[in-house]
């Protein structure tokens, strides 16, 4: 039973109006546009697109979430955020307020990703590195940013941009990083 003190927010998926409680997580599958919700707190009016799959993250209200993206759990996305097309979302990812991220930006969560260990027996547990994008910060199309670094309030990422290291407030920073550092084992 909801607390009459409670009240119904609101969100739009394919500009179409749902209410869901406030403050609550919800729990939504529209099937015929691919749209899977578990879990997850959204602020209100959030806009969300076909082929959207969110586990248990936490969007703050305002947010616009494009099609074929994908947000994990424990996801902190704060308000008026716009997410375009084929993003992907792993956890451990806090993103701030009025935060870009154009289209097909790769977040990534584990400094030493591996699918088996060196038996052949699957990799079950990963290390999750925690990754801070602040506000007002600007992520161009194509970008990968690397865990565990903290892109600063108002920086702006050129598209296709390999970001390793962390970026400090209003920094403009693009390019390629990939060279040979070292040989694993």
């Amino acid at each position: 039973m909801r607390n009459t003190e409670e009240k119904d927010s609101f969100v739009y998926i394919r500009n179409k109006k749902y209410e869901i409680p406030s403050n609550l997580p919800v729990s939504i599958h529209i099937p015929e546009y691919n749209i899977l919700i578990t879990d997850s707190y959204l602020g209100e009016g959030v806009v969300i697109w076909s082929n959207v799959n969110i586990y248990g993250a936490r969007i703050g209200s305002g947010t616009k979430i494009s099609s074929f993206v994908e947000i994990r759990k424990g996801v902190v996305i704060g308000k008026n955020v716009k997410i375009e097309p084929f993003v992907v979302i792993g956890e451990g990812v806090k993103i701030g307020n009025c935060v870009f991220i154009g289209p097909n930006v790769a977040f990534t969560n584990d400094l030493y990703p591996r699918a088996c260990h060196d038996d052949g027996s699957i990799v079950k547990e990963y290390k999750i590195v925690e990754t801070v994008i602040e506000d007002f910060a600007i992520i161009g199309a194509a970008a990968s940013i690397k865990c565990g670094i903290t892109i600063g309030k108002g920086a702006l990422i050129g598209m296709g941009s390999v970001v390793v290291d962390d970026v400090p407030p209003k920094a403009v920073v693009y390019g390629e990083k990939a060279k040979i550092r070292k040989f694993l084992e």
